[in-house]
């Protein structure tokens, strides 16, 4: 099984092991279609954020040979499916850090519309686990990728405030102090 983690670092790990993504484009490739994992990215979209104002000068050539250098560096062709419209990573979303911390957050919420204090305080902080640092941290400074980062770090905040209120509710007035010192 593939996992893709950009929380953080950029890291891919296949199987439990470790893969390593040539640096640069292949990686702010990987990192784009992780964001939107299953989904077909367009290629003019592709071309416009990871090439930005060289866009018009980048051939379609540039970037199907970051593709197959993803492919090669996934090991399995497969995982980065092509089609006349872009390219899409074929995994599940659960097997990308940012879309399971998502995923969590949406359950945080419905435990605590729910009244579930335990629950929420609990999802919160599995999709907390999750952040190895800042988002995307690692894979480029290219403007497409400032409102994914803001993004998640809204996330990041929404789930410290309800995981710090569930706790509150569920009394646990001295562990709430403590983090709120901390932060």
């Amino acid at each position: 099984m593939l996992t893709v983690a950009i929380l953080g670092p950029v890291e891919v790990h296949r199987d439990g092991e470790r893969v390593t993504v040539p640096a640069g484009k292949t990686t702010e490739l990987l990192a784009r279609l992780a964001l939107v994992a299953g989904t077909t990215v367009r290629t003019e979209r592709l071309l416009e954020d990871l090439w930005a104002e060289d866009a018009v000068g980048t051939g379609r050539n540039t970037l199907q040979s970051k593709v197959s250098q993803l492919r090669r560096a996934l090991g399995d062709p497969q995982l980065v499916i092509g089609s006349t419209d872009g390219y899409s990573l074929a995994v599940e979303a659960s097997a990308i850090d940012a879309l399971e911390v998502a995923r969590l957050a949406d359950e945080a919420v419905a435990f605590r519309i729910a009244d579930d204090a335990s629950n929420t305080a609990r999802a919160c902080a599995a999709a907390l686990a999750l952040f190895r640092g800042e988002g995307l941290y690692d894979a480029s400074d290219a403007e497409w990728l400032a409102p994914h980062r803001a993004q998640l770090d809204g996330l990041r905040l929404r789930l410290v405030e309800e995981r710090l209120a569930a706790l509150m509710e569920l009394g646990a007035t001295g562990e709430v102090i403590g983090e709120l010192e901390e932060l």
